[in-house]
């Protein structure tokens, strides 16, 4: 995360605060120019810190230190947060950020392995709860706090050291969004065995052992996929989507790079479609609006494309309707078109 219109070193270079176990890691997503730097910075500081600018960009986390960023700076009107993912970035396949560790041995014994099993069933149901309703879910992330001591905890990553009711709900929602990618079957919170491998894959690049040969992985490494998996039935459509959206995504930084702007798609509808009066109810369930093609625009903007929709009325004639499309086919900077279905019957 960033903040619009810092100040820059007077030689262009920046400083990077980070995670003091995760500097290597962005030293090598980033590949900064010579001069900017990663350094490990304090984890219960680094907000104030970039604000102060003690550093000009800080590893954070979108569901809670970035809303807190965003409350910091709304009185400023020259001031944003900038959200750079580092998931894609360079090539990065960085996975899941929290699993479940266990043992071997609580996989092997059956009363050890039911209670596992048991506990994964109830993280399932329990995100979905969650995603359905974020205020109840919000509720509990507080209570639990309460109980653990957490609202005394010093740092600067929670609103009102996370007692504030509203930024709990966003927050809840915000994680809500993530879980959501992982959906498969009918449930929440899945790991899905691909994701899993290309993010071992991509992390052990160039790593080497003594005598000097690669590091080999097995597949699955560190996974068992065996204690809930879903039907070889059922096609995983997130995770279909997730990897054709980051080739997308990528195509779209390469389209920029050699033309000098990004590659655009202009979205024609003509009156009410039936399948989106549901739309706002799927997104809260099934998806998020990087992600949904219920918003087009968001996905657009999250991915690299400048997406245009155009709303026509129901009783655009057939001649406007190919009016339009052959001055969009002539308007530069236009690379795609798409003519939603069903036409009105005229």
């Amino acid at each position: 995360a960033s903040i619009s219109s810092q100040e820059v070193d007077e030689d262009g270079s920046v400083k990077v605060g980070a995670h003091e176990d995760t500097v290597p890691l962005l030293e090598r997503i980033l590949l900064l120019s010579t001069g900017s730097s990663v350094v490990a910075s304090p984890r219960a500081s680094k907000n104030q810190d970039l604000l102060s600018g003690i550093y000009q960009s800080v590893q954070a986390y979108t569901t809670t230190e970035v809303p807190t960023l965003q409350r910091e700076l709304r009185e400023y009107s020259d001031k944003k947060v900038k959200v750079d993912m580092l998931e894609g970035m360079n090539g990065a396949k960085l996975g899941y950020s929290q699993v479940l560790f266990t043992t071997d041995e609580n996989l092997i014994i059956p009363e050890k392995r039911d209670i596992l099993s048991s506990f994964c069933d109830t993280t399932f149901k329990g995100w979905g709860m969650a995603i359905r309703d974020h205020e109840m879910a919000a509720k509990c992330v507080q209570e639990a706090r309460e109980q653990l001591g957490l609202n005394e905890e010093e740092n600067d990553h929670w609103v009102d050291k996370g007692k504030s009711f509203e930024y709990m709900v966003q927050s809840v929602g915000l994680c809500c969004d993530h879980v959501k990618e992982t959906f498969q079957a009918d449930r929440y919170g899945t790991i899905a065995s691909e994701r899993w491998n290309d993010a071992t894959e991509w992390l052990l690049q160039g790593g080497d052992l003594a005598n000097g040969e690669k590091v080999k992985v097995a597949k699955d490494f560190g996974l068992n996929a065996s204690v809930w998996k879903p039907s070889s039935q059922l096609l995983p459509g997130n995770e279909l989507a997730r990897t054709r959206l980051e080739e997308a995504k990528q195509s779209a930084i390469e389209f920029e790079l050699t033309y000098g702007r990004k590659p655009s798609l202009a979205v024609i509808t003509l009156g009410e479609l039936g399948r989106y009066t549901e739309g706002d109810r799927r997104l809260q369930i099934y998806s998020n609006n990087e992600n949904s093609w219920f918003d087009k625009v968001s996905v657009g903007e999250s991915h690299g494309f400048d997406v245009k929709e155009i709303n026509l009325s129901e009783a655009t004639t057939q001649a406007e309707l190919e009016s339009l499309l052959y001055s969009l086919q002539n308007e530069n900077g236009v690379d795609g078109i798409q003519l939603m279905w069903p036409l009105p019957s005229h």
